[in-house]
């Protein structure tokens, strides 16, 4: 702005911000607000992560890329940014141990103020809660609500063609409700955690080619006045 200066170096003819020329400003204001302790949670068998009360699969390939995830949203978040920071990003530049075994992340945090650019690091404290997820949980107990028994027409035993046939059916979310896979002798019994998951899968198969299909239950109880068992789908192809 002509005729002004700035506060604190007395730089004349030059845009000013709170009374201040960008050098000043920026060497001299807090831009970054960060938080200096971050939580999350997150399952150490697949990687999903606990999001607004539920847990929820991402596209992070492994464990460390899943911490990863978590840091960067929720520094995201939690941080407070000047309002005059433009072409704002920060970068993890590493996530550490104390002796004590206490966990850190190290970020860079870039941006500029007309023009003015500058970057800053910051340590944050980690506290990561590594658990089961609910499905992993599940699949570890073994837990089910319903078993599909997988059979042949006519005879003892199923053949590796109709199997692979009723397996091609398979989306990565009716393997994920799998708990256990059981052969035996007269065919192949898939336990899921979930009734709805298997009646949905058995009404796509069925939809599609001439199946016989008888359900039953089995191991029925009552539990808080509610009558509870075991869905047993019998599916003959």
């Amino acid at each position: 702005m002509s005729g002004k200066f700035c506060v604190l170096c007395g730089k004349q003819n030059v845009e000013l911000i709170d009374s201040l020329c960008a050098d000043c400003y920026v060497k001299s204001k807090k831009l970054i607000e960060v938080p200096k302790r971050i939580t999350g949670k997150y399952c150490k068998i697949c990687g999903a992560q606990w999001i607004k009360g539920k847990w929820i699969r991402t596209s992070a390939t492994s464990l460390a890329s899943v911490v990863e995830d978590i840091i960067i949203r929720e520094v995201g978040n939690k941080i407070d940014i000047d309002k005059n920071v433009e072409e704002f990003a920060f970068d993890i530049k590493s996530i550490w141990k104390d002796p004590s075994g206490n966990s850190f992340a190290t970020i860079e945090f870039r941006g500029n103020v007309r023009g003015k650019p500058f970057s800053q690091e910051a340590i944050i404290s980690l506290e990561m809660e590594r658990t089961l997820c609910d499905s992993c949980f599940r699949k570890k107990t073994r837990y089910y609500e319903a078993i599909v028994q997988l059979r042949s027409k006519g005879k003892i035993g199923i053949d590796d063609k109709k199997r692979a046939f009723f397996e091609s059916f398979f989306s990565t979310s009716i393997v994920d409700n799998i708990s256990d896979v059981i052969e035996g002798r007269e065919g192949v019994d898939y336990y899921f955690m979930s009734k709805s998951v298997a009646r949905k899968l058995i009404s796509m198969i069925s939809s599609i080619v001439d199946v016989e299909v008888n359900e039953s239950y089995q191991n029925e109880k009552m539990k808080n006045g509610k009558r509870e068992a075991k869905l047993v789908i019998s599916l003959r192809i």
